[in-house]
């Protein structure tokens, strides 16, 4: 069953890609590609890079779904994990709205909950489908991008619970949605599952009247912090020290924030109070508060986006910025006056850097750099300040803001990898602050549109959003606005965005407009089908994530090559399957699909189906009987080589007729011969393979 509908339909493509928006920036940067297009090294270097970065970042109350080092963002969409719906109600005390939404959904089998973010949508919706289905754990996840009439046609599940988190909403007559919320929840009445979408009230339903949508509030803090300290799994307290916990909860206010409180209480009061966060706070309040030089205040902003560099790096990143605020000020004349702001005196040395109260520091160095010894890194005096002094930057005005746009701009374009991480890791902490979400999304369109090194810098940006659970629908929002209408070079950057951790939150959504991207014209197609490749590598860590990614993929390959009927789409069709295939894994010398089915054997009944269709297609069979060689040398090595080669083969074989199976035989054993690097290992493998297509009985695989 497909999970997400039937895939959208996209407009007439275009060959003529759309002039980027925004100020000018530095020239591009040169790809392997050519045509200023990224590389498929570059790509796949990217998603390696972007993956370690995850685990290194410095961010307060941001973990970026980080766990270890690797990603460990949890999926939204599709099958959810027990672990993550359990994870999510570890605290959780119910508002007290939660018994007229529970009436609501029992009685018509849909409620909406609306309200901001961090009050407890998420964790609300699952618990209210567990009270509904009477199961714990089984919640399905639909895509926030869905409208109504997607959801009225969606194929429900008996007694299933379905969540859609955070949706992105309709802009349509609040009549017209009201009519679709009576059909949808018709529908899932009728299929007997229930579905509970949150959503902010600036979304949707602008006239729709209450019926299903309940307006959602926060529980009492003090409630969810003595629920966890009275279940005897909370550290025994002083009484003065549960005071201070308490006051402190009462403060925060949030169910988010106070959740995290808790999960810090095991570490002490102090780590529970987070006395440095509220003193990096603080300070940074204080430190804008008064009044500051102009280069002083540069100096801060372009720390804010260029964080952590090696100190001449660092330098020469904010000598430029310096060049265009004098730039600006020249060209910007007060009205009263008609004089020119004056450009600020130059801070002499590195010394005043970090001047007595101030915010900036140095670090020594972790990474050698050369024979000489490590070179230091300018940093914030605490990690934490880098989000505050953000939000603190966003109240200044158009004087700072116009020459940093400018100088953003021309970060995002030039070489150095690492600045382009700190940019669209600074970006992101931007977009945190609600307000700043605009400038955000402004920044990311431009990049998005611009060259292959601003695009990879968007693209990069939406990464560290989508670990984010309050910055994911934004990011998939934005992504999902490139793919049709805004020119040829932000559909590529969408295609490359969906290939990456975005694509690991919303796997379903992440696929589906994949394949679509893939039927368009040829640069948007490579990029897709590329991105297909690495969405099937991100998944390595989530091995039935793959498995129901590859079934998703055949289901879409047997809709097109029965039902369209122009040629050129069998061949894009077989083209992205093919990528799947022959992709190789990130961080090991395999393809990884030998990966998959060294570890999950049974995967061999849908690998075994791609594979027939792409070795029946004659213009692909030889690139299929490569990528088949490739992954057959990988098995080889195991201990049971020649049974999970023998079950690939029967899967083959089932797809099959007689006479093709003969035919696909005779190619294999002559493609497959020798001479061996390591023929002892590689020629049973291949006997195996022949073997199982020369039986005469079909296996039931199916």
């Amino acid at each position: 069953m497909d999970d997400e509908g039937t895939a959208p339909a996209g407009p007439a493509d275009t060959d003529d890609p759309a002039p980027p928006d925004g100020p000018v920036v530095s020239p591009p940067v040169p790809s392997a590609a050519g045509d200023d297009e990224v590389g498929l090294d570059d790509q796949r270097y990217g998603a390696r890079v972007i993956n370690k970065f995850y685990g290194q970042v410095h961010a307060a109350h941001a973990t970026f779904g980080v766990s270890g080092g690797t990603l460990a963002t949890p999926a939204l969409v599709g099958r959810l994990r027990p672990a993550d719906i359990g994870h999510a109600l570890r605290y959780y005390a119910r508002p007290s709205c939660f018994a007229t939404a529970l009436d609501a959904l029992r009685g018509s089998h849909l409620v909406v909950l609306t309200g901001e973010e961090g009050i407890g949508r998420r964790a609300s919706a699952f618990a209210l489908l567990q009270e509904a289905t009477g199961l714990v754990g089984e919640v399905t996840g639909l895509s926030p991008a869905m409208a109504l009439a997607q959801l009225v046609e969606y194929d429900y599940l008996r007694d299933r619970g379905y969540a859609l988190l955070d949706w992105m909403g309709e802009r349509r007559d609040g009549v017209v949605q009201e009519f679709d919320l009576a059909r949808l929840s018709d529908r899932l009445e009728k299929a007997g599952a229930f579905l509970v979408i949150t959503t902010e009230p600036r979304a949707a339903l602008l006239r729709v009247r209450a019926g299903h949508v309940v307006a959602w509030h926060r529980p009492d803090p003090v409630t969810i912090l003595e629920g966890r300290l009275r279940d005897g799994s909370g550290c025994p307290l002083p009484e003065a020290d549960r005071a201070r916990i308490r006051q402190h909860a009462i403060e925060l206010g949030r169910p988010a924030e106070v959740v995290r409180l808790l999960d810090r209480l095991p570490q002490g009061v102090e780590a529970a109070l987070d006395e440095v966060e509220r003193t990096a706070r603080h300070r940074v309040e204080e430190w804008f508060n008064q009044a500051s030089g102009w280069d002083e205040l540069l100096t801060v902003a372009a720390l804010a986006f260029a964080y952590e560099l090696p100190e001449r790096t660092f330098e020469r990143a904010y000598a430029r910025l310096r060049e265009i605020d004098r730039a600006e000020a020249l060209r910007t004349v007060t009205v009263d006056t008609g004089s020119a702001r004056t450009p600020a005196v130059v801070i002499q040395g590195r010394r005043g850097l970090h001047r007595e109260g101030g915010l900036i520091t140095r670090q020594d160095g972790t990474t050698l750099d050369d024979d000489l010894g490590d070179e230091r890194r300018i940093v914030f005096v605490a990690d934490s300040m880098r989000e505050h002094v953000l939000g603190e930057l966003y109240e200044c005005d158009y004087q700072l803001w116009q020459p940093l746009r400018l100088w953003m701009h021309e970060l995002a374009a030039i070489r150095d990898l690492d600045t382009r991480l700190q940019l669209a890791l600074g970006v992101t902490l931007l977009a945190r602050n609600r307000s700043a979400a605009g400038e955000a999304r402004d920044l990311l369109g431009s990049w998005a549109a611009g060259s292959a090194a601003t695009r990879f810098t968007a693209v990069s940006t939406v990464s560290f959003m989508a670990g984010d659970d309050v910055l994911a629908p934004m990011a998939l929002r934005t992504v999902l606005s490139w793919t049709d209408g805004a020119g040829q070079n932000c559909a590529v950057t969408a295609a490359m965005a969906l290939g990456g951790p975005l694509g690991i939150r919303y796997p379903t959504e992440a696929e589906r407009w994949l394949w679509h991207l893939s039927t368009r014209g040829q640069r948007i197609r490579v990029m897709a089908v590329r991105s297909l490749g690495l969405l099937f590598c991100a998944t390595a860590a989530d091995l039935d994530g793959s498995i129901a990614l590859l079934k998703r993929l055949l289901l879409r390959l047997r809709r097109t090559l029965t039902a369209a009927f122009d040629l050129r789409q069998h061949g894009h069709a077989i083209e992205a399957v093919l990528e799947v295939l022959s992709v190789a894994h990130l961080d090991r010398e395999e393809p990884m699909v030998a990966y998959l089915l060294r570890l999950r054997p049974t995967a061999a009944t849908t690998v075994g189906a791609l594979w027939a269709e792409a070795l029946r297609s004659l213009p692909h069979r030889g690139l299929a009987i490569d990528a088949l060689r490739a992954t057959l040398e990988a098995l080889a090595r195991e201990p049971a080589a020649e049974d999970a080669v023998g079950q690939l083969g029967d899967a083959v074989r089932a797809e099959l007729s007689p006479e093709e199976c003969a035919l696909l035989r005779r190619d294999l054993a002559w493609a497959l011969r020798g001479p061996f690097g390591e023929a002892d290992a590689f020629r049973p493998v291949v006997t195996a393979l022949l073997t199982a297509l020369a039986r005469t009985t079909r296996p039931a695989l199916r």
